[in-house]
């Protein structure tokens, strides 16, 4: 029984055929007018699985996270995470404070199901382009306004980023260990990341009400509430009184549990939920006699602060005496749960994730291969897909302003000269490859009958 339903998953989410199968969002039109990480992680989700995600970019200057990147390190002259974060989109440069660029900007909007920015609250709205000027134009508009810390409230005006939402939801009094008064950031801007998949969803909501009800509607979503729920720390104060506090790299539901370094010189993370798990570890062990010890035999046992720190420390002794694939096989023998903490690079050719394409390896026709990761989850009739990398600023100009708008080539032409609309300078992250032939780019030359 086992064996069909595993050969009948694994055909069911084949990658192979992924590209064969309609796209879940198909039809779905969203106006991308945000920038750097939260509200374009949001857009990058709904693009991955078939909305058409328009990114609109200021000319000449474009998104600041085009040109930024990790310790100044770049991939053929862009930010390797511009492309994680913002492939699959549209890329047009309008200047909405120019009359003319505010006007195609609206135009967009009045034929897009969905708007996501992330401005400083009240910014859009002052530009002409925020909700309360939107819904007058389209009224099915569902408009998601992404921030630190919401558009209304004595905070509103703060300024805002991933740390910053990280300290104000309390996730950052959760980090550092016991007894110390260091806390870290959780790192690679899990304060964007998470927020913008849950906003995604926030949309997909909003998207189904109106696909009900007929209306739209105007979404708060706010970086520090949204992780603030990721750790319902004040919940458990209020009702015993006491903070949980810090405890490093230990599930405080779980004993043992940490990560603890190898005679390889690797690490392994072990979390021991139940007695049957715990059985299996003492096994492993080779001191089978711990399942009995009354400090140890019942998982509340195990949770008390003095068996915890050494059933820990007593496990922490045994894994720097193993490798990781001792453990690894020990595991899979005894039934307790382990894993061995992951760096990109094992991740980027692991074997196990490419058979279930969580990390694609794509073949893009401006910018050649690069390791991404697919859809978040696996769809059986509609799964997301990769269509391309980023695209230089401005690349999409044409093709949009041709096809969703009418507009004539002379009328982007004079747009341009006004400055109004336009495209990259020489900076890095903005600009095509330098190997690149763009002037002969059929996309980038959509329609230009005056071209060549």
């Amino acid at each position: 029984m086992h064996d069909d339903y595993f050969a009948f998953t694994e055909k069911l989410f084949a990658s192979q055929e992924a590209a064969d199968k309609p796209e879940a969002l198909k039809g779905i039109r969203v106006l991308d007018l945000s920038h750097m990480i939260f509200g374009p992680t949001a857009a990058r989700v709904l693009a991955q699985y078939g909305a058409e995600v328009i990114k609109v970019e200021l000319p000449y200057t474009g998104d600041y996270w085009r040109s930024s990147t990790y310790w100044g390190k770049y991939w053929k002259h862009s930010n390797p995470l511009w492309h994680f974060i913002n492939h699959s989109k549209y890329f047009v440069a309008i200047d909405v404070k120019e009359k003319q660029g505010l006007e195609l900007i609206l135009r967009l909007a009045e034929q897009s199901d969905v708007v996501i920015e992330n401005f400083s609250p009240g910014t859009v709205e002052a530009w002409g382009i925020g909700y309360s000027s939107l819904r007058k134009k389209n009224s099915k508009i569902i408009y998601a306004s992404c921030s630190t810390f919401g558009q209304y409230g004595p905070q509103r005006f703060l300024p805002g980023w991933d740390l910053l939402a990280q300290g104000a939801s309390g996730m950052l009094s959760a980090t550092g260990y016991p007894d110390t008064e260091k806390y870290f950031k959780v790192p690679d801007f899990y304060g964007d990341f998470c927020p913008g998949i849950y906003a995604a969803m926030m949309i997909l909501m909003g998207l189904n009400y109106r696909e009900r009800t007929g209306k739209g509607q105007f979404m708060d979503i706010c970086q520090a509430e949204i992780l603030m729920r990721a750790l319902p720390h004040f919940s458990y104060f209020c009702d015993q009184g006491v903070e949980i506090g810090t405890t490093g790299s230990q599930d405080p539901s779980m004993s043992p549990s940490g990560i603890y370094k190898t005679r390889d010189d690797t690490f392994i993370a072990v979390a021991i939920a139940s007695d049957e798990q715990f059985t299996g570890l003492c096994q492993a062990m080779g001191e089978p006699q711990l399942a009995e010890d009354p400090r140890f035999a019942k998982a509340l046992d195990r949770l008390q602060k003095e068996n915890a720190s050494q059933i820990s420390r007593k496990t922490a002794e045994w894994v720097a005496r193993q490798t990781t694939g001792a453990i690894m096989a020990l595991a899979e023998q005894y039934r307790f749960p382990a894993s061995p903490v992951c760096d990109d690079l094992m991740i980027s050719e692991d074997a196990w994730r490419q058979e279930r394409g969580n990390v694609v390896d794509y073949d893009d026709t401006m910018y050649g291969r690069l390791k991404l990761e697919r859809g978040t989850v696996r769809l059986s009739e509609t799964p997301g897909r990769i269509k391309w990398l980023t695209r230089p600023l401005g690349y999409h100009n044409r093709y949009i302003f041709k096809t969703l708008l009418g507009l004539r080539e002379d009328q982007i032409k004079a747009l341009e000269a006004a400055r109004v609309v336009g495209y990259w300078d020489y900076r890095v992250g903005q600009r095509p490859p330098v190997y690149y032939d763009i002037d002969n780019d059929p996309i980038f030359n959509y329609r230009n009958e005056s071209h060549g």
